[in-house]
Formats: C-alpha cells, sequence, structure tokens
C-alpha cells in the first residue's frame, strides 16, 4: 500500500538534489553572478516558490555546494589513510583536480564570492588550513615510503602545500574564458605542473620513476 508519508521526504530530499545539481551546471557554465534562482527553477521547470522552500537565497546554495565539494576532497584523500593504500603523488593529484574540475566556479570565482559572503570566507579558511594539513600529512607517508624527500624546515613545509594549494586551485581558470570552457585535458597538464614544481624533493631514487609518469614527458 502506498505510503504517502514515508515517500514525501523522499521526494523532498531529490528536489534538492535536483537543484544542487542545476546550479553546479549553470555556474560552471555561465558564472555565479550570471546565473540567479530564477535561472535554477526556470532550469528544472519547477516553480521559484519551489526552490526557495529548499533554499532560502542563491548564497546558501552556494554555501551547501562548497560544503559539498570540500567533503568530495576530503573523502580522495582520507579514504586512502583508511585503507592504509596511500596513493601515489600523481594519483592523489588526479583526483583532487578531478573534484575541482567538476567544481570549477569556485576556484574561478572564489575571491569575489569570499568578500561578498562573510560565511563562505570563514567556510574557505578552514578548508585551506584542513587541506594543508592534509597534504603535510601525505608527504609525510611518501617520504616514509622512500618517494618524496626529508623537509626538516616548518616554513618549507608550509611552502609545499602552500604552492601546490595554490597552483591547484587556480590551475584550471588560467585555461579558461567565455570564449573557450576549460576542459578535461587541463587536469592532465595540472597534474604535470605540480609534479615538476615537487621534482627537487622527490627522493634521488624515485625521480626517475616521476619524471616517467609525466604525460608531457
Amino acid at each position: 500500500m502506498w505510503n504517502q508519508a514515508k515517500w514525501e521526504p523522499m521526494r523532498k530530499a531529490k528536489n534538492r538534489e535536483r537543484i544542487l545539481t542545476a546550479s553546479i551546471e549553470l555556474f560552471n557554465q555561465s558564472g555565479v553572478v550570471a546565473i540567479t534562482t530564477n535561472h535554477i527553477a526556470e532550469h528544472l521547470q519547477i516553480s521559484p516558490g519551489n526552490l526557495y522552500f529548499h533554499f532560502r537565497n542563491k548564497e546558501e546554495i552556494i554555501q551547501e555546494l562548497f560544503d559539498q565539494m570540500c567533503r568530495a576532497v576530503y573523502d580522495v584523500w582520507m579514504v586512502q589513510r583508511k585503507l592504509h593504500t596511500f596513493a601515489s603523488p600523481r594519483e592523489m593529484m588526479e583526483a583532487t583536480f578531478t573534484v575541482f574540475f567538476d567544481y570549477r566556479f569556485f576556484h574561478r570565482e572564489m575571491y569575489h564570492l569570499r568578500r561578498k559572503d562573510p560565511v563562505l570566507a570563514r567556510k574557505w579558511k578552514t578548508h585551506i588550513n584542513k587541506s594543508a594539513r592534509l597534504l603535510q600529512a601525505y608527504y609525510a607517508y611518501w617520504v616514509k615510503m622512500g618517494v618524496m624527500a626529508k623537509v626538516d624546515d616548518p616554513a618549507e613545509k608550509r611552502m609545499i602545500s602552500d604552492v601546490v594549494l595554490i597552483t591547484s586551485s587556480s590551475f584550471l581558470q588560467f585555461f579558461e574564458s567565455p570564449q573557450k570552457p576549460a576542459t578535461k585535458r587541463a587536469i592532465h597538464q595540472g597534474v604535470d605542473h605540480i609534479l615538476r614544481l615537487l621534482m627537487p624533493y622527490y627522493a634521488e631514487s624515485h625521480k626517475k620513476v616521476a619524471l616517467a609518469s609525466l604525460r608531457g614527458g
């Protein structure tokens, strides 16, 4: 027998996910500024009131998408730690770049979005600090496995993580313009760039392996 009370929360959850998915598509395609909640509702063929039932405004959608992106990044980094099968630098960078590509509007427009929304600015700062800690934890593991050279200077360790984070989070927009959207080919180029930046920090015994892994090498 059909149970409407049981089905209703499922329907609401599905509508919420549809709004988030459509927002990612439209923001990636046209930019956050150009897209309004009315555009999102029209794209989904739902009423603005239906959208506002789930999100009071566009800022709430953006904040939810940012949390969603962060979870995806942490999943990439944490699942390997839980399984005790840490990925190589290339595997980790490719997985991270793939997430960034899916949410590329953030890395294209984050400076503007942070200035406009203090809540998002705080979330971003927390995310960057956590990402730096995770990256440093991975680096320590790569040192243990003989892949990377040990770095004792805390400032140099932070510099390495900062350079990797800055490059990976801004790389896609470097190739993108209103006339020419970024493609997944940029993912491979970005990973190669970061691995080349890290080359001086590879252990001598692993440098040939690292060079051979470069798609452009």
